[in-house]
């Protein structure tokens, strides 16, 4: 298995490999070291093979496992929304470090393009006094998005709504903090993705439009009048559109404190700005 994944050039074809045997047999990687006398069924060594050949194809493993991790919880994806990434967890962490310094009783939170929910949730998960609004243009994503959170037993924190953009948000009361991972791939670079991103994860959550800023542009302009003072404001951006987006956000008067935070590969990531008070 590994030496065919190697040949077709999979990313990580060792950790592909083990992900699907753990999948398969049960029990966790290191089961496949320890009991490496085990001897598969017929019937998991079918299925073990058609996981294979999806893999061969370029199939994201989590799409084939149904399950992706994201700041150590395990969610249920599928391919109406993108995969959760280890870089999008430092939208989390800003969001947490924000709210800790409020003294109101209840953090509220919008998370826009919420996608399998993993960002809302993770938020729901660390703080009990947050109360998230989250949104996606998408209802397949929505409605999984809602299986994860009951899976998580944070479903009561959680209001979802569908819509592009800030259009579900935009006549609410303002939030304490605005968090996005909007579709922001400009289309010229939507080529240049990876096989296992282009041909699997959907371009409704990939492409932001000809120059990446679709989406990020009406989040930004609409932020003043969506925060609260002293708000925060942070939206995943690619590395490629941070200037403009630097630019956009310094157009608003009453968003100061701009600045690109660095994901946890330092790579330019983040667009970070909070609400003048």
């Amino acid at each position: 298995m590994y030496g065919q994944f190697k040949t077709k050039k999979i990313d990580n074809p060792r950790l592909i490999a083990e992900m699907l045997l753990t999948h398969v047999l049960g029990g966790e990687r290191i089961d496949l070291y320890a009991h490496a006398d085990r001897i598969a069924t017929d019937a998991e060594r079918k299925t073990l093979r058609e996981f294979v050949q999806r893999a061969m194809k370029h199939e994201p493993v989590q799409y084939i496992v149904g399950t992706a991790w994201f700041f150590g919880i395990e969610f249920q994806v599928n391919n109406t929304t993108l995969i959760p990434r280890t870089c999008t967890e430092r939208i989390v962490e800003q969001v947490i470090a924000h709210c800790k310094l409020s003294t109101e009783p209840t953090c509220n939170i919008a998370d826009i393009g919420t996608g399998t929910g993993c960002i809302a949730i993770t938020l729901a998960n660390n703080m009990k006094k947050a109360s998230i609004v989250a949104t996606d243009i998408s209802n397949d994503a929505i409605e999984l998005a809602k299986t994860n959170a009951a899976i998580q037993q944070v479903d009561s924190q959680i209001s979802f709504m569908q819509g592009d953009g800030v259009d579900p948000i935009i006549d609410l009361d303002p939030f304490d903090a605005i968090c996005s991972n909007p579709p922001y791939i400009p289309d010229n670079e939507l080529a240049e993705l990876a096989a296992n991103v282009l041909d699997w994860e959907p371009e409704l959550a990939l492409s932001g439009g000809k120059d990446g800023l679709r989406v990020i542009s009406n989040i930004i302009a609409n932020a003043p009048k969506n925060l609260k003072p002293n708000g925060l404001l942070i939206i995943e951006i690619a590395s490629s559109t941070r200037d403009q987006a630097l630019a956009l956000a310094k157009e608003e008067s009453d968003l100061v404190d701009i600045k690109i935070i660095r994901d946890a590969f330092g790579d330019d990531r983040f667009l970070r700005a909070i609400r003048r008070v």
